[in-house]
Order: structure tokens, then C-alpha cells, then sequence
């Protein structure tokens, strides 16, 4: 479980948090879901230390610092060192040895071996976001942030990926925000709606059968 604790985050004169207090759950999908400067995407970088904040988040009890090798990010546009190989890459950005077989796996489900081995200026925008989910599922992760994921893929892709996503609750706990509600409403397990500072926990929205649409409608 991640605790977030009397969480506070101001730029210049605005609060963007005041006093937040959240419980994300272990071993589910929750989404952050907010207009445009709700801070979404500030909850994130606090989440991961890369904002300055007052309060406390604490990882299953522990600081950030103690699980940071755990943790995995996945961006919209997820940043690559474009002149090398996607094999190049992978190498590079995970840092660890990789099992052949586990690598081969992950190929076949993501990116074929003849475009690991192209280099990944030469990639498509759908390539390299495989190439992203491939990093995730090799890294294995505790903790998986995943930030507007869905923009640019077609529909069979993020068909096979809702499926992915899912798989991953089973092992990771999963933070993910973005504004394709139509994707994220078939995965997500624990819903947060970020307005005026605060986070309303929306228990059971699913249960008469409302999306996320209808769940923005009614509280945004």
C-alpha cells in the first residue's frame, strides 16, 4: 500500500494540495482522474519525488528512497536513446541481466526480434510505446506508474493492452491517470477523483453499471 499522508504542494501562490491524505492499495489499478491542473500529473512527480512536497508518502512503510529500485514509470512518450538498437536499449535503460528465454518471451508478445534490432529512431510512436510496456514487464516492478499510456494506439492495440494492464495488477500496484476513460474503465480497481486540493475516493462506481464518463460527469 502506498500512504500518502497531510500531503501539501504549492507553485508560487497556488495550492495545488492541501493536507492530502490517500490510500492506494496494493495489488490494484487506480486511477487519478481531474481536469487539466487538478494535479494529476504533480501527484505523480510527488509520488516519485521528482516535486518538492510537505507531508509524507510512504511505500508499504518504507521512504521512497528504500523502494526506488522497485518502482517503474511508463510516459506518454517514454524517452529512448534513439541512435541505438531497441536490444541496445533495453540493455542500457534496465540496467539488470535478462534471462534469454524471459527476453524472448517478452519479444514475442511485444516487438519481434528484427525490430529489437533496428535502431529506435527508425521505430513508429506504437513501436515505442511496445517498446516501453516491454521494459515494464522485464523489470518487474512492485510499483508501475503509468501516465496517459493509451494516447496513439490504435484499437486492437489497447485492446491487447487492457489485457497486459490487467496481468499486471496480479503483481504490481498500479497508479495511472490519462483522459481515455473508454480504455481505463474495463481495468481500474480503485478510482480518485483529484478536485479543489483534495481526493474523493469513489467506491463501487461500476456497480449500476457507470463508466468513468459518467463518473466525470457527476463529480467534474
Amino acid at each position: 500500500m502506498i500512504t500518502i499522508h497531510n500531503l501539501t504542494k504549492t507553485y508560487r501562490k497556488k495550492t495545488v494540495f492541501d493536507g492530502l491524505n490517500m490510500k492506494i492499495e496494493k495489488n490494484k489499478i487506480n486511477f487519478l482522474m481531474g481536469d487539466n491542473g487538478a494535479g494529476k500529473t504533480t501527484l505523480l512527480k510527488c509520488l516519485l519525488n521528482l516535486e518538492p512536497f510537505q507531508g509524507e508518502i510512504l511505500y508499504d512503510k518504507e521512504p521512497l528512497a528504500a523502494v526506488r529500485h522497485k518502482i517503474h514509470v511508463i510516459y506518454d512518450d517514454s524517452p529512448f536513446y534513439l541512435n541505438l538498437t531497441g536490444y541496445q536499449n533495453i540493455n542500457i535503460l534496465l540496467n539488470k541481466p535478462v534471462e534469454k528465454a524471459e527476453l524472448a518471451q517478452a519479444s514475442k508478445k511485444f516487438l519481434s526480434s528484427e525490430v529489437l534490432k533496428k535502431k529506435v529512431k527508425t521505430y513508429s510512436y506504437g513501436q515505442r510505446k511496445k517498446l516501453s510496456f516491454m521494459l515494464a514487464v522485464l523489470n518487474k516492478p512492485e510499483y508501475l506508474f503509468l501516465d496517459e499510456i493509451s494516447n496513439g494506439l490504435d484499437y486492437r492495440s489497447m485492446m491487447e493492452l487492457q489485457d497486459i494492464v490487467k496481468s499486471w495488477a496480479n503483481e504490481m500496484t498500479v497508479v495511472a491517470c490519462g483522459h481515455h476513460f473508454e480504455f481505463y474503465s474495463a481495468i481500474v480497481d480503485q478510482l480518485f477523483v483529484l478536485k479543489d486540493g483534495s481526493a474523493l475516493h469513489v467506491d463501487n462506481y461500476q456497480t449500476n453499471g457507470a463508466g468513468l464518463g459518467d463518473v466525470y460527469k457527476e463529480y467534474l
